[in-house]
C-alpha cells in the first residue's frame, strides 16, 4: 500500500509539472490570438480587394475587346 501511494504522489507531481508546462504554453499562444475586431478588419480588406480586382479585370477585358474591335474592324 505504501508502495502505491509514493508512486501515486510521485506521478502527482510530473501531472502537476506537466500541467504547469501546458498551461503556460496555453498563455504564451493565447497573446496571438486574433479578436474579433482583427477578423472583421481582415474580412472587410478582402471583400475591398476582391471588388477592386473585379473591376480592374472588367475595365481591362473591356479595354482589350474594344481594341481589338477597332483593330480588326480596319
Amino acid at each position: 500500500m505504501e508502495k502505491r501511494l509514493s508512486s501515486l504522489e510521485k506521478r502527482l507531481a510530473e501531472m502537476k509539472e506537466k500541467l504547469f508546462t501546458v498551461s503556460n504554453r496555453a498563455d504564451s499562444m493565447e497573446k496571438h490570438f486574433a479578436t474579433k475586431a482583427d477578423l472583421a478588419t481582415t474580412e472587410l480588406n478582402l471583400i475591398k480587394w476582391y471588388v477592386a480586382t473585379a473591376f480592374a479585370m472588367t475595365g481591362l477585358a473591356c479595354a482589350i475587346t474594344f481594341g481589338l474591335t477597332r483593330l480588326l474592324a480596319t
